[in-house]
């Protein structure tokens, strides 16, 4: 998204936020602006008495968090690359592998991940992400490396924290993976995979086999 979108984005929802909190506090407001809120269910209106919904209460509460990020972002002086979260994780020793349901690179193999959400720390997203996309809890979790070539997402500047672990539940495809796969390390290294992830996989492997 350019300045232009982002500032279109703030517009809009500042707008909004401050028409919800206006009712909020029983101010007046426009006809128009009164049958906006009841046509998207915002408000109702019964005998006179305005009387906010649930759906108002929860969109105040996301219009506030969207306008902190989107704000952040607008004015913020540098540019910020996107972080995921990976995971090599194994389960009875193979590989958890999944299959992307989604473009970039929608039908190659690829290890379980995804973004950090706003206000999430790093290891918070991992487990999240894992359970969301391989439906497991996972354990004797760490960090393993970081992928930071500014080239290595075709969507864009994508930092990529990969975690490894164990799963004691077999996996389930969950979220965007179309399928989920139990691979030998053997097998993984020689797959087509997205991104940098067989690069990674082959470094893992190195690394285990280094004294420790």
């Amino acid at each position: 998204m350019d300045k232009d979108e982002f500032n279109d984005n703030i517009s809009l929802n500042s707008r909004l936020l401050d028409l919800l909190v206006r009712i909020i506090k029983g101010e007046s407001v426009s006809e128009e602006e009164l049958n906006f809120l009841i046509e998207n269910g915002y408000i109702t209106l019964s005998s006179g008495i305005i009387q906010p919904t649930n759906k108002a209460m929860e969109k105040i509460k996301q219009l506030k968090n969207k306008m902190e990020v989107l704000n952040f972002y607008n004015f913020h002086p540098y540019l910020r690359p996107a972080v995921t979260v990976d995971g090599i994780i194994y389960y009875r020793g193979k590989l958890v592998l999944i299959k992307r349901g989604n473009e970039p690179y929608k039908g190659l193999y690829a290890l379980p991940g995804g973004y950090v959400n706003y206000n999430e720390t790093v290891e918070d997203a991992f487990l999240r992400e894992m359970k969301e996309e391989i439906g497991v809890d996972i354990y004797q979790w760490k960090l393993f490396t970081v992928l930071s070539d500014p080239k290595r997402d075709p969507r864009g500047h994508t930092i990529s924290i990969v975690f490894e672990g164990t799963a004691y539940e077999e996996p389930k495809a969950g979220d965007d993976a179309s399928g989920v796969f139990l691979i030998k390390e053997e097998d993984a290294i020689k797959l087509n995979m997205a991104f940098d992830h067989q690069e990674v996989i082959k470094k893992f492997i190195q690394c285990k086999s280094l004294p420790r």
